[in-house]
């Protein structure tokens, strides 16, 4: 069975299950635009006075099926999807008052994308140029610690609030600029703390850790042999041995690490970070959520430039790409090239 007669047959099924469990409900398959402009089908259950409802993406199932599940088992899975994602879907605001500017602005934020890959989005939206890349604004619907749901702000948002592009981006600056700070923390110290969490994650005492806030607390509890003071100094050793020499790497993103990337934007972020270091500033885009500083180092863009082409074609999820080329901050000049 190919893609196209899957998805037909996913959507019967789930019809038929809504036709027995619940009292009104249209099935609908659409399309949706994702970053990037990559498309993907989507199936969604439609209910009276519902103001939203869960998009529940096929690709990954038509992978399940090709692996061997059943088209019924799958079925099943999308409708229970839909009960339980609305039962605990709980928004920041009321989806009815979108047209109300006064009560949406103090949840209006941006992000970046890249420009050239979303030319047809970016004729639906108010956008600013950066660049090579596109700052696009965005209503909070929902947050928690588990991510975010979000809205991209149209034209027709605009045109309903009576404001212009300009002062949307005012307020999307000021409201991104206050909630999501920038933070910038080293490539080891990172790795470190992954290996570090794979580890204890394994050990019946995980739980116990992840309680803790401060390591002073529990530098000498032990996991397995080693004290939590030695195991941490043991991974860091290890992370340090792999380090290039005389190569620095940062991480910037922002405190929830999502539409990370965006903190190049931020006033002053990338040149405090270059006049610490005292010297120009690679910038990797490592994706939407995140960049990557490399404090000026000899070393040729090309090179660099296809490094970062590989990651994207083999390693990166597509919605999640920002750029294939490396920009770099000129301290003297105060401006990213």
């Amino acid at each position: 069975m190919n893609y196209e007669s899957f998805v037909q047959e996913v959507k019967r099924g789930v019809e038929e299950i809504v036709e027995k469990k619940l009292d009104d409900g249209k099935v609908v398959v659409r399309d949706v635009l994702k970053n990037n402009n990559i498309r993907m089908q989507a199936i969604s259950i439609l209910r009276e006075g519902q103001p939203a409802t869960p998009t529940i993406y096929l690709q990954n199932y038509f992978l399940d099926y090709k692996n061997g599940r059943t088209i019924q088992n799958i079925c099943y899975e999308i409708f229970e999807m839909h009960i339980c994602s609305l039962e605990n879907f709980k928004t920041d605001i009321d989806i009815r008052d979108i047209s109300e500017f006064e009560k949406m602005k103090g949840v209006i934020y941006y992000k970046i994308i890249n420009y050239g890959m979303n030319l047809s989005l970016l004729k639906k939206i108010p956008h600013f140029r950066f660049l090579d890349l596109a700052i696009v604004f965005f209503i909070m619907v929902s947050e928690d610690d588990k991510g975010q749901a979000t809205a991209l702000i149209n034209h027709q948002h605009l045109a309903g609030w009576g404001i212009t592009p300009e002062e949307l981006r005012d307020i999307a600056f000021k409201n991104t600029w206050n909630k999501f700070p920038v933070v910038i923390r080293r490539m080891e110290d990172i790795l470190s703390e992954m290996i570090l969490n794979d580890i204890l994650g394994d050990e019946e005492c995980a739980d116990d850790y992840d309680a803790f806030e401060d390591d002073s607390i529990h530098e000498d509890t032990r996991y397995g042999e080693y004290t939590y003071g030695e195991l941490k100094g043991i991974v860091r050793e290890e992370v340090d041995n792999l380090k290039a020499d005389d190569l620095d790497l940062y991480v910037m993103t922002n405190t929830m690490k999502i539409n990370g990337a965006a903190c190049m934007t931020y006033p002053n972020a990338i040149r405090n970070f270059a006049m610490e270091h005292k010297g120009d500033v690679y910038i990797i885009p490592s994706s939407i959520h995140e960049v990557i500083l490399i404090p000026d180092i000899q070393c040729s863009l090309e090179t660099i430039n296809e490094l970062i082409r590989d990651v994207n074609q083999k390693q990166l999820d597509p919605v999640e790409i920002l750029s294939d080329h490396v920009y770099v901050y000129r301290l003297e000049k105060n401006q990213i090239e």
